[in-house]
């Protein structure tokens, strides 16, 4: 049980806090003229307070400027008193409020930068649980990649994320509030219709990506990022010159995000072999440039069980771009295996994969294109894994906004645990180390 903390003003200043160390501490605080307050000692041993620290470090290390005197004592009224998780507070607040000697006593509340989702669909844990009212797995995917760590701190404010995908369905309860309706792009004919062919797949990976925390279903991994919907598959009966993909990523790369970060997603793979997009040369060379431009770019390896480092011929290397390529795994109660399935569409493996994410198919809930309030449970493989590492790193933006590409790259690396599968995939996901090495960073 954690401790309850109670913080009290003291009228004069303090010269020492001391305890004698024994079974029943007996505390004893003594002013600036040596006089000790019997009256407030009996409170707080009476209701068995277990530690009282000064709530002001008078002195920080490493740093230059030394405090007055008069400021040393004016601080140093200010005392935490730390007492059991079950002890009365309110009593506790109201005999301290009474003494003489206290200016002010009051309870310290937990303090928290980004509220915690109380979307029904978040749970509580990385194992397998099912909503009993929505009929969906819970979101055990956050809590496998730390991303409810990262979430005390960060939410994706401030930061874009450009889902360079299919179809999708904006209507959702979960992404509208988060789609920028003026950001959206058909690379195919060049309008801003991004609902034509099938929605499912868009819908999904803006789903897991930043679908909006509004107590309702589920909350992406970046909550409070803005999200960009770019359509590459589907248009008119009047396609634009070029390679749809090629101007989809070229389109996100010119518009104007008003000064934010945008990490650019881009969710397609080879066929029939369901191999590396990059190998495609103009599309290797439109993420290089993006790279080039500040742009954060994740990739989806692909699912064909093959080696990511190859062009489909199995033969001819495919050109590195810089971008962070994103490999799958499926749901295990204790590892992370990678992600297969039957026929061999298995997430796709090798030396150029850099991170993987959950991408399980069968128990990674997210939005559906059904209805405004459809979610499923029957969406993955590296797509789906692209879209969460997408989502941790607007989390890593915002937590350092000056980070550059080549950063965050490395951060992943860093910080991700290593993964005991068949075929390497990389590193596994960790948010919350992510974020902490970005927080860390801005002091560097």
């Amino acid at each position: 049980m954690k401790p309850r903390i109670v913080q009290i003003e003291l009228k004069k200043a303090l010269r020492r806090i001391g305890a004698r160390a024994s079974s029943r501490s007996r505390f004893r605080f003594t002013d600036t003229s040596g006089r000790q307050s019997p009256r407030l000692h009996a409170v707080l041993n009476r209701h068995a307070l277990h530690e009282a620290q000064a709530s002001f470090r008078l002195r920080h290390p490493g740093q230059r400027r030394r405090r007055l005197q008069a400021e040393k004592d004016n601080l140093s009224r200010f005392v935490d008193l730390h007492f059991p998780g079950n002890a009365d507070i309110q009593a506790i607040l109201r005999e301290l409020r009474a003494l003489p000697e206290v200016e002010q006593a009051v309870e310290v509340p937990e303090i928290v930068t980004s509220a915690f989702p109380t979307d029904p669909l978040v749970g509580t844990s990385d194992q397998l649980a099912t909503n009993p009212i929505l009929m969906r797995d819970c979101q055990w995917y956050i809590f496998r990649c730390g991303v409810d760590r990262a979430w005390a701190s960060v939410s994706g404010n401030g930061v874009v994320i450009a889902d360079v995908d299919g179809g999708f369905y904006l209507d959702h309860q979960d992404l509208a509030p988060n789609v920028e309706r003026n950001h959206t792009h058909n690379a195919v004919d060049g309008s801003n219709d991004v609902t034509a062919g099938r929605q499912n797949h868009g819908t999904a990976v803006l789903g897991l990506a930043a679908a909006a925390s509004n107590a309702l279903g589920i909350a992406g991994v970046a909550f409070s990022a803005k999200l960009w919907p770019v359509e590459h598959t589907a248009g008119n009966d009047a396609p634009l010159e070029g390679l749809p993909i090629v101007n989809a990523i070229d389109w996100v790369t010119g518009e104007d995000s008003g000064g934010r970060r945008v990490v650019i997603n881009v969710e397609a793979q080879s066929t029939p072999r369901h191999g590396n997009i990059e190998q495609i040369p103009a599309v290797g060379e439109a993420i290089r440039q993006s790279i080039s431009k500040g742009f954060v770019v994740c990739v989806a390896a692909g699912n064909g069980d093959v080696d990511a480092g190859l062009a489909d011929d199995g033969v001819t290397a495919i050109e590195p771009t810089g971008s962070i390529l994103v490999g799958a795994t499926e749901f295990d109660p204790a590892t992370n295996p990678r992600a297969t399935a039957p026929g061999g569409q298995s997430s796709n493996w090798g030396a150029r994969v850099v991170v993987s994410a959950p991408g399980d198919g069968a128990h990674d809930v997210t939005c559906g294109d059904g209805s405004k309030t459809d979610y499923v449970n029957a969406f993955g493989g590296t797509s789906g894994a692209a879209a969460k590492v997408a989502g941790a790193v607007a989390l890593m933006l915002e937590a350092n906004p000056a980070l550059t590409p080549g950063q965050v790259r490395s951060i992943l690396v860093q910080t991700g645990s290593l993964l005991n599968t068949d075929k390497p995939i990389g590193v596994f996901l960790d948010a919350g180390a992510a974020v902490t090495a970005a927080l860390q960073s801005r002091s560097t």
